[in-house]
């Protein structure tokens, strides 16, 4: 069994024309793990994450997801406007597993996306209902834990209202096996 190597990814959120959009960003197709698909800002957590000594792994995530939606899309969240909504481990068949923490945070008062060409290819800020249909319409790749996140943020029309219905709630620990690794 592989090892699942922590990790963090945030879903940075606007209020657009048609309600509350998310940014999704498309990873290069020459990627080895989950080449093509659309995810939000996120990867591994490095050893500079942890603060000091006594930090703790989902500490470490909150650092990890700011770092990585600054180098991947060129957003600065901040730290205490993370929300953390839900952790996702890789199931333990797979040959690249994760143990990801996945947050919310607003990005209304941020500067235009820029992605690297290299490790990301494309974003865009989409609503969750339309990525999805995207999805569904076999337009664009998503895995499970992008998806149900999306799904989650369907009821919500502004980033206020999802991030205080997300705030202060434990967040959702899912296991998951291969056997729930596919989508709808």
């Amino acid at each position: 069994m592989v090892k699942a190597v922590p990790a963090a990814t945030v879903a940075p959120l606007r209020d657009g024309p048609d309600g509350l959009e998310v940014l999704l960003l498309r990873r290069n197709v020459n990627l080895e793990f989950v080449g093509g698909a659309w995810v939000f800002p996120g990867g591994r957590i490095d050893p500079e994450d942890f603060k000091n000594q006594a930090a703790t792994e989902l500490d470490a995530a909150h650092c990890a997801a700011v770092r990585e939606c600054l180098e991947e899309a060129d957003l600065e969240i901040d730290v205490p406007d993370l929300v953390c909504i839900s952790h996702w481990t890789t199931p333990e068949e797979a040959p690249k597993r994760f143990a990801t923490w996945f947050f919310l945070a607003s990005a209304n008062s941020h500067r235009q996306v820029v992605v690297d060409g290299g490790e990301i290819h494309g974003y865009q800020w989409v609503t969750p209902s339309k990525a999805i249909e995207q999805y569904r319409a076999g337009e664009i790749l998503i895995i499970l834990p992008t998806y149900r996140t999306l799904e989650q943020l369907l009821e919500f029309s502004t980033v206020a209202k999802a991030i205080e219905a997300h705030s202060g709630k434990e967040p959702e620990i899912v296991p998951v096996s291969a056997s729930t690794m596919g989508l709808p």
